[in-house]
């Protein structure tokens, strides 16, 4: 239960019964989050349309078990995302959904999530998705060493090909095909990514496609098709 208002993102919504919505949340203090969100008959039309994504809300809520009752909610702020920055929004929401265990504190994702919808109100923004995906995986201890191969501490060097694996960390690639693909110059190039060429920006994509496939086993995202069109 929370007694106090939290900051809250809500991820998606869904009508349910006549008068209500049920809403999962990304929540500072509590993690992810399912409430329903409960309004009289013909009342409450301002209140429903505040709760929607991309809104950063002050919420409380009441409860126990795994569906809680909104109890209040206040917008702070909007943002007004448009095209491919409305389109990458959708796609870290439906990441979030997939990757969040429910009632798990997350401050520190919370706050890499509320500037990345920042960063995307400007379409200029080509790694502020790919970043945050990052930032999801690291979460999952899914880390990329930039510096150090986990195999034998070696440097990473540019012409040399790794793999990647959560249990193994990063390793040089020997042929023996587990793992994720990935070239030296990618994790030099991740130690200044505002500066990565496009062959680099390219192979980071590729391998979050991978890693994200693997962190979701094998489960495919449907915004992720948007991202491709």
């Amino acid at each position: 239960m929370a007694a106090e208002l939290s900051p809250a993102f809500i991820l998606r919504r869904n009508p349910y019964r006549d008068t209500s919505l049920l809403l999962d949340m990304f929540t500072r203090d509590a993690g992810k989050i399912t409430c329903v969100a409960k309004f009289g008959q013909g009342k409450g039309t301002r209140s429903k349309g505040m709760l929607e994504p991309f809104r950063q809300l002050e919420a409380s809520w009441v409860g126990k078990g795994e569906v809680f009752t909104l109890f209040n909610a206040e917008e702070k702020r909007r943002f007004p995302l448009k095209a491919a920055g409305l389109v990458r929004a959708v796609y870290a929401n439906e990441l979030l959904l997939r990757a969040l265990w429910q009632h798990q504190p997350q401050p520190e994702l919370f706050a890499q999530y509320q500037q990345l919808l920042f960063r995307l109100e400007n379409p200029a923004e080509v790694l502020a998705l790919p970043l945050f995906e990052l930032d999801v995986l690291a979460m999952a201890c899914y880390v990329l060493n930039l510096w150090h191969d986990d195999a034998d501490g070696e440097d990473i060097q540019p012409h040399s090909r790794y793999r990647f694996r959560p249990d193994h960390g990063i390793y040089p690639d020997a042929g023996e095909g587990k793992g994720v693909p990935l070239s030296g110059r990618l994790l030099i190039a991740l130690r200044e990514p505002e500066s990565m060429a496009t062959e680099q920006r390219l192979e980071l994509r590729h391998t979050l496609d991978y890693l994200i496939q693997m962190l979701l086993k094998g489960k495919t995202l449907n915004a992720r098709r948007l991202l491709n069109e």
